[in-house]
């Protein structure tokens, strides 16, 4: 199905046409998929050095038997694996390093073990991610000479999730692509083992400049901010952008944004970054910046600028629930006064963080939106005083939805906002 930039392209005209067609079999499939599974994250500790593989997975246990495994993967360089495991579930989850690289667990190598562990639900909007330390250590009271076999692969069970934390990439990677980047609007489960969930960098980190994170909106990709990226002042920004899928439910999403931009704060030390967002970006970044803001203690995200954002919600969200059994799980929240959005609106932005909103209209928009709009949302929405009334600043353009992300003018407002130029 070809890449729908927007919530209003996704449900507007024509539902009866939706309605008929494969791709929401597949949605419905996909959500359900997405229902019946959990999330865990762990933290291995030390990170994997040298050149024997640290591998990490979930196993269940029959008695003192184990059974059948999922997830295996190779935990990256910083120590994180993930997983997407089967609800009503109780799994060990594990990581060792395979220092004769047979791919069994050989007494005396390093190994380290969570047990009981139940995942937490991926479709749930409220129950946040959590990253679980996993500590190796050497001395399992094994005999000289015991291997263990990791349990059958059950794929069922569920697999690992990719993710990227500060990982350096060309926007024009494949996986970034519209068709391929924006799939995680109707196929959120698919995304996290097809492609990679994470914050990424343009180029290796410099200590010398401010980041900047663009978060993109729903059905969209790393490359809509292509223009931004390639025309950016990078003399005193480094740029990074993330990558999530944007059917998930946006509390899921934000969470993990939050999480992202605290452990890079860690690794590297900054002492601030700015966050940049389009569309429903906007409406996973807000909550996002408050959360990591409120665990770190220190307000470290001084600057939020948000491109034409439905801060009121989309009635296309609305109508998608309304009809049909299994929505795209994002639209839950999107909906004009939904939990999440309510929520929002009464958690303000943290001390010391300045949002700036900028919106756009064009004449002769599509004559389901009614009154002023950019072609997918209206003007109320991209200015509910909920969240204008709180912005030090707002701008208007004559741009629509997604050309406003390609014009010079958006650009160069950018920059000098960041720059207190505004």
């Amino acid at each position: 199905m070809k890449r729908l930039p927007c919530l209003a392209a996704a449900l507007p005209v024509s539902l009866a046409c939706l309605l008929s067609s494969c791709s929401l079999l597949g949605l419905r499939k996909q959500v359900e998929s997405l229902e019946a599974q959990g999330g865990i994250a762990i933290q291995v500790t030390p990170a994997p050095k040298g050149p024997a593989p640290t591998y990490a997975l979930a196993w269940r246990m029959d008695g003192d038997k184990r059974k059948d495994s999922a997830g295996f993967q190779e935990v990256r360089e910083d120590g994180l694996a993930a997983f997407h495991l089967r609800l009503g579930e109780v799994y060990r989850v594990g990581a060792f390093t395979d220092e004769n690289d047979n791919h069994k667990y050989d007494a005396g190598e390093p190994l380290g073990v969570l047990r009981d562990i139940s995942p937490r639900p991926l479709s749930d909007g409220v129950t946040v991610s959590q990253i679980l330390p996993v500590a190796l250590t050497r001395d399992h009271g094994l005999p000289k000479g015991t291997a263990i076999e990791r349990p059958k692969e059950n794929l069922e069970l569920g697999g690992k999730v990719n993710v990227a934390l500060g990982d350096v990439a060309s926007l024009n990677e494949a996986r970034f692509a519209p068709d391929t980047g924006g799939s995680g609007l109707w196929r959120p489960l698919d995304f996290l083992t097809t492609n990679t969930l994470g914050i990424y960098f343009t180029e290796p980190y410099d200590p010398r400049r401010i980041p900047v994170v663009f978060v993109y909106g729903i059905g969209g990709s790393p490359q809509d901010w292509h223009y931004f990226i390639n025309n950016f002042d990078r003399t005193k920004y480094q740029l990074w952008f993330y990558h999530y899928p944007s059917g998930m439910r946006l509390g899921r999403v934000s969470n993990v944004l939050a999480q992202g931009l605290r452990g890079l704060k860690k690794r590297h030390g900054f002492s601030r970054c700015h966050v940049v967002a389009h569309s429903m970006g906007g409406l996973v970044s807000r909550p996002a910046i408050t959360e990591a803001v409120a665990e770190e203690g220190v307000n470290f995200i001084p600057e939020f600028i948000s491109i034409s954002t439905p801060w009121g919600g989309h009635k296309a969200a609305e109508a998608g629930i309304r009809h049909l059994k299994k929505p795209v799980p994002s639209w839950i929240d999107v909906a004009p006064n939904s939990d999440y959005l309510v929520k929002m609106y009464n958690t303000p932005l943290p001390k010391g963080t300045t949002h700036h909103l900028i919106y756009g209209s064009i004449k002769g928009g599509p004559f389901y939106l009614r009154g002023e709009n950019d072609g997918v949302v209206t003007v109320q929405s991209e200015t509910d005083l909920r969240v204008k009334q709180a912005a030090k600043s707002w701008r208007h353009f004559i741009h629509g939805h997604v050309e406003i992300l390609n014009a010079d003018e958006t650009l160069k407002t950018v920059e000098a906002l960041l720059d207190g130029k505004g």
